[in-house]
């Protein structure tokens, strides 16, 4: 079968054609301000990034009725079980609407629904969307009534590295325990058990390690302090927390392997600041092994920050003592979508309904 993946940024979306698990091309369209200026949201995008879609394939001499499956990134929904869900027409009005939350990833299914109509296909797909949410009542608890806890991570790399790790174990997920590090801009940690996520830190939220762009846990006392300061109006502290915190804070630049090159040169500062994010990491490791009982099978590092051996070095060496480590670096969510359609297609697997 003859599959199209899709996944939106705010200037490209990336785009890619599969034969069943063999990947046939892949490419980024990218977008000029000015085309993107047009559209005063993000929703309004949607038809002139699906039509973009199309031009795209014509250029290529693709016939879009050729294409069987069309599957997209999930985007801010409601909280779901992980899984493989068919794009609907109420899903598309939450994403649109911006119901959940607003992201790039928001504009994936109604362009994959788009042009599955086009194309006359059955199969409009997404997989495993951000808002995964399989913890308990009591992992949602905090001290105060009024504020929950929320599951918003990189649920589909992170469903993607346990069936990877639990097939080289000759195992399902679901006879498995992992602890699970995507590493990117923003960082999630997830303690998996039996198939299911118990425990992860909300990206949204900005919460667990500090990160590339992410302050990560504050005390709650002095950033409520901070918001009545005078300081900062509520957008200008929302930028901080979530996009301009964690290096780019401290140090003026999200830029990975530069921060690890000036660390291992003996910039103090950059040391400093290094050295408390490893011990962040180690401190939301060992707390996801907590909730595991102690009894992980694997500690499992992905995502582009993945990719620096020094420091996935650095960590393992740390964290060792909990489980074997082992590393899937870089950041690719296509062969992740693919596998979920192939689940279906052999199967594996049953189409999840969005209500």
């Amino acid at each position: 079968m003859i599959i199209m993946a899709l996944s939106p940024y705010y200037d490209h979306t990336k785009a890619a054609l599969y034969d069943n698990y063999d990947l046939l091309w892949s490419e980024n369209q990218r977008y000029t301000s000015s085309d993107l200026e047009m559209y005063p949201s993000l929703a309004e995008q949607e038809e002139f990034r699906s039509n973009k879609l199309r031009e795209m394939l014509e250029s290529r001499k693709e016939q879009i009725s050729c294409i069987g499956a069309f599957v997209s990134v999930g985007g801010m929904l409601h909280p779901l079980e992980g899984g493989v869900y068919q794009i609907s027409v109420e899903m598309v009005d939450d994403l649109l609407s911006g119901k959940y939350g607003e992201s790039p990833m928001n504009l994936g299914a109604p362009m994959a629904l788009r042009m599955s109509n086009a194309a006359g296909s059955r199969y409009a797909l997404v997989v495993d969307p951000p808002t995964v949410d399989e913890m308990s009542g009591i992992a949602h608890m905090t001290g105060l009534p009024e504020i929950r806890r929320k599951s918003v991570f990189h649920a589909l790399s992170h469903k993607a590295a346990a069936a990877r790790e639990a097939s080289k174990l000759g195992r399902h997920p679901s006879d498995c325990s992992f602890i699970i590090c995507n590493m990117d801009t923003t960082i999630s940690i997830a303690a998996h058990s039996k198939g299911r996520v118990i425990e992860v830190n909300d990206i949204i939220n900005a919460s667990g390690p500090m990160s590339p762009r992410q302050i990560g846990d504050l005390p709650p006392l002095q950033l409520a302090e901070l918001c009545y300061s005078g300081k900062y109006s509520l957008e200008e502290l929302r930028i901080r927390i979530t996009g301009a915190g964690g290096f780019v804070a401290h140090l003026g630049t999200d830029d990975f392997d530069e921060i690890v090159r000036r660390v291992r040169f003996g910039d103090r500062r950059f040391q400093s600041v290094f050295d408390s994010f490893m011990h962040q990491m180690v401190k939301h490791v060992g707390a996801a092994a907590g909730v595991l009982d102690g009894k992980a099978d694997r500690i499992i590092l992905t995502g582009v920050l993945a990719s620096n051996e020094y420091f996935t070095g650095l960590l393992s060496e740390r964290v060792k003592w909990i489980a074997p480590v082992v590393s899937y670096p870089g950041r690719d969510d296509m062969p992740a979508l693919i596998d979920g359609v192939m689940r279906v297609m052999t199967g594996l697997e049953e189409v999840k309904t969005y209500v």
